[in-house]
């Protein structure tokens, strides 16, 4: 069987090498064609030295390539709005595509412009590849795969958002929590920020310190909160989130607050979540809380939840590695399903300890 051929855009940041990473190991997909603006006729394994004697692929500058030519999907590791310049022409072709940025999160105009609208770095809440939001899937496998495996165009979840949604899911779909509201708890490691430097990013600033940031601003809160407040029972969703930054590379925990509607035990709510996620195979629900390093270059998710005196009161805590779980791991994990592969063809490397 030919091997499924693979374009990635955006090829030398941190989220263009994690999916590389993951396509140099797979037994049915390849890496076609590498582009990027930045290194452009490079050796990627100039630029990433661990790659050497993994690939000689060379990265191409955008403008010298076409979009989607000669290849079974793209792959989109680019900022907000790249995607929907190509989005067009690509589905007029019949060429999938997945896309790490919101711009396929979402399936309505108001829902992408509510998004756009909280959104540092985006000045345009118009989508301008308006009519294909609809056939577009949301890629959490876990509470979407049958969209995400019959769709050609899949938006890759926020790295925040889906530590939230996998950990809260069971909850609002029994519409057990009080008010539909939450409050979120995130630390993260520097390399969510991506590999352009930034003054927040700085050794000196960064080393021993937390920064919290983007206080109950944070645009992955939208995606949680519609995601969450749409599912099972629910009847709306608000999420209160702080992101912390720490003084680390990789991985993000978060640990959330919320009170339920009725008196629960832990050990229901623990039965629950595991019933839940029954059959996830990178949903791992522990009795003890969840570290950074339990997830540490793996695609698990790390769940636990916690019942104050009372029964009234819960915490809910998540683990994820930002880069895999939280972006590229969960972009392989939608892959396989949109060419109907297991979730976990090339996603059997553990975490990594110490």
């Amino acid at each position: 069987m030919a091997p499924i051929r693979a374009q990635l855009i955006g090829a030398t940041g941190y989220g263009g090498l994690g999916i590389l990473e993951l396509l140099l190991q797979h037994p049915s997909f390849e890496a076609s064609q590498l582009v990027a603006r930045d290194d452009a006729g490079k050796r990627i394994a100039d630029i990433y030295p661990h790659l050497a004697g993994r690939t000689d692929l060379l990265v191409e500058a955008p403008d010298s390539i076409t979009v989607g030519a000669d290849c079974d999907v793209v792959i989109f590791a680019t900022p907000d709005r790249v995607s929907q310049q190509y989005a067009n022409d690509l589905a007029s072709r019949g060429v999938k595509f997945i896309d790490y940025s919101g711009d396929f999160r979402f399936t309505s105009t108001a829902d992408y412009a509510r998004y756009a609208e909280r959104h540092p770095s985006i000045s345009d809440s118009n989508h301008l590849a308006a009519d294909l939001l609809g056939k577009n899937a949301y890629g959490v496998s876990e509470l979407n795969g049958e969209a995400v495996g019959n769709a050609d165009i899949v938006g890759n979840p926020g790295c925040f958002a889906i530590g939230i949604i996998l950990g809260l899911a069971p909850l609002y779909a029994d519409g057990l929590v009080e008010a539909g509201t939450v409050q979120v708890d995130g630390l993260t490691g520097s390399s969510g920020a991506g590999k352009k430097p930034a003054p927040l990013q700085h050794f000196s600033h960064l080393n021993d310190n937390v920064i919290p940031y983007r206080v109950l601003n944070h645009q992955h809160v939208v995606e949680a909160e519609m995601t969450l407040g749409r599912i099972g029972k629910s009847s709306g969703a608000t999420v209160d989130f702080i992101p912390h930054l720490l003084g680390t590379t990789r991985g993000i925990l978060n640990t959330m607050h919320l009170s339920v509607t009725q008196s629960v035990t832990r050990e229901a709510l623990m039965e629950r979540f595991r019933e839940f996620y029954a059959g996830q195979p990178f949903v791992r629900v522990l009795d003890s809380p969840p570290t950074l390093k339990g997830t540490l270059g793996s695609n698990y998710i790390d769940l636990s939840v916690f019942v104050a005196e009372g029964g009234r009161r819960v915490v809910v805590m998540s683990s994820i590695d930002n880069l895999m779980k939280g972006q590229s791991g969960s972009a392989m994990q939608n892959l396989n399903l949109m060419f109907g592969l297991p979730q976990t063809a090339g996603l059997d490397r553990g975490p990594l300890y110490p």
